[in-house]
C-alpha cells in the first residue's frame, strides 16, 4: 500500500511550481495574490548552511543569479536508530552561463576519491559516500565533507546544495497521484523485499513500491537473468533509473497544472515538511525560479561519470581506470568548471544517458 501522510515535495518541484504561480498571478495583475505567494514559498522552504561558503541574503540582494551554476543534490536516508546519514543518491546540477540549460550528472556513491576530512579529521581515500557519513547526523557537516570531496574531484565551487530525505521522494509520487515509470526488465526489488516487477512503462501509484524501483541496484547484474547490461551494472543501473524519475517526475507536475496553475500550489505550500533541507547562497528559492525561467523541464541532459567497478584490496568500487575513462572523467570535470558541457557530449557520446 502506498503512504498516506502530509504531502512534501523536493526542491526542483517547489521552485518550478512557485515559478509558475509567481508568472501566472503577475500576469493577471494580482499583485497581493504575488506577494503572498512569493512570502510562502520563501517561508516553506527550510534553508541551512550547508556549505563551506554559505554567502548572504544582503550580498545575494546586491547581485541578481546569474551563471553558470553548480548545485549538489543529494537523496539521503536518515533512520533515527543510524549513527549517520547515508547518501543513496549525489548528483551535481550544472545550469549553463545563459541560463537556459540544465545538465544532471551522477556521481557513483562507490567512486574512489580522495577525501580531505574523514573519521579523525584527516585525509583518506575511499568511496564518496564516506565522505557524507562524516558528520554523523549533523546535516551541514555531512554535506561540508561530500562538498569538499567533490570539490577535490572536480575543481568546482558549488553554489548550492539541497538535501531530500527519502520520505520527501514518496510523497512527491503521493500529491502527483503517481509516477509513470519505464523498467527496462523484470527484477525482483530489494526494497520491498521480494518484490517482482514487470519490464515496461506503467504508472505507480503505491509510493513505496516506486521509490523500491528507484533505489534498486542489485538487479542491474549478472545474478538477474532477465538483466540487459546497455542499462549499466549495479549502481550505474540504478543511476539511470534515478534520472529517469527525476524526468518523469517533472513532466506529471507540468501534465497536472503545477507549473501554470496558482491555485494549485497552495495544495503544495501546504504540504511541505522537514524532509527537505537546502543551501541556496543567500538567495530564496523564489530567486531560482525567477532565474531558472528558461530551462526546459523536458530536455535536461544527464550524463555519468567515466568509470566502472573495480575490486582494490578486497573492497568493491567505482573507479575512472587511467587511460580513455581517466582523460574522459578529468575532461568531464574541466567542461563543468569552464561552461562547455555541450563540446564534451559531442566528443563522449558514450557517457549520455540516453532515452530516459
Amino acid at each position: 500500500m502506498g503512504r498516506h501522510k502530509p504531502r512534501k515535495s523536493p526542491l526542483w518541484a517547489r521552485i518550478l511550481v512557485a515559478f509558475g504561480a509567481v508568472v501566472f498571478a503577475a500576469s493577471a495583475g494580482a499583485v497581493v495574490y504575488v506577494k503572498v505567494m512569493v512570502d510562502k514559498v520563501n517561508n516553506a522552504v527550510g534553508q541551512e548552511c550547508l556549505l563551506a561558503d554559505c554567502g548572504s541574503a544582503e550580498k545575494a540582494a546586491e547581485n541578481p543569479l546569474k551563471g553558470p551554476l553548480n548545485l549538489i543534490m543529494i537523496g539521503s536516508d536518515m533512520r533515527d536508530s543510524w549513527d549517520a546519514a547515508q547518501s543513496d543518491t549525489i548528483m551535481i546540477l550544472h545550469v549553463n552561463e545563459s541560463l537556459t540549460a540544465a545538465t544532471i550528472l551522477s556521481i557513483p556513491r562507490d567512486l574512489r576519491v580522495h577525501i580531505p576530512r574523514c573519521y579523525g579529521g584527516g585525509p583518506c581515500t575511499d568511496k564518496i559516500n564516506a565522505s557524507f557519513t562524516v558528520g554523523g547526523k549533523d546535516m551541514g557537516e555531512s554535506v561540508k565533507g561530500l562538498e569538499g570531496a567533490l570539490t577535490e574531484l572536480t575543481g568546482l565551487k558549488f553554489d548550492g546544495a539541497a538535501v531530500v530525505n527519502f520520505a520527501g521522494f514518496e510523497d512527491v509520487v503521493d500529491l502527483l497521484g503517481g509516477v509513470e515509470l519505464c523498467v527496462p526488465f523484470d527484477m525482483t526489488l530489494l526494497h520491498p523485499q521480494g518484490k517482482q516487477v514487470e519490464k515496461g512503462c506503467k504508472l505507480y501509484t503505491d509510493t513505496e513500491l516506486a521509490l523500491g524501483i528507484v533505489r534498486e541496484r542489485y538487479a542491474y547484474d549478472t545474478d538477474n537473468p532477465n538483466w540487459d547490461p546497455k542499462y549499466g551494472q549495479g549502481d550505474y543501473g540504478r543511476q539511470r533509473m534515478q534520472q529517469h524519475f527525476i524526468k518523469q517526475i517533472l513532466k506529471r507536475a507540468k501534465e497536472q497544472g503545477y507549473l501554470t496553475n496558482p491555485l494549485k500550489v497552495g495544495e503544495l505550500i501546504q504540504g511541505i515538511g522537514d524532509q527537505i533541507t537546502v543551501s541556496l547562497g543567500g538567495y530564496t528559492a523564489v530567486d531560482y525560479a525567477v532565474a531558472l525561467k528558461g530551462i526546459d523541464s523536458s530536455k535536461l541532459t544527464t550524463v555519468k561519470v567515466p568509470s566502472q567497478p573495480q575490486t582494490i584490496d578486497g573492497t568493491s568500487y567505482v573507479v575512472s581506470m587511467p587511460g580513455e575513462q581517466e582523460t574522459a572523467a578529468e575532461a568531464l570535470y574541466k567542461a563543468l568548471r569552464e561552461d562547455t558541457l555541450d563540446d564534451w557530449i559531442v566528443a563522449h557520446p558514450q557517457w549520455l544517458n540516453k532515452n530516459i
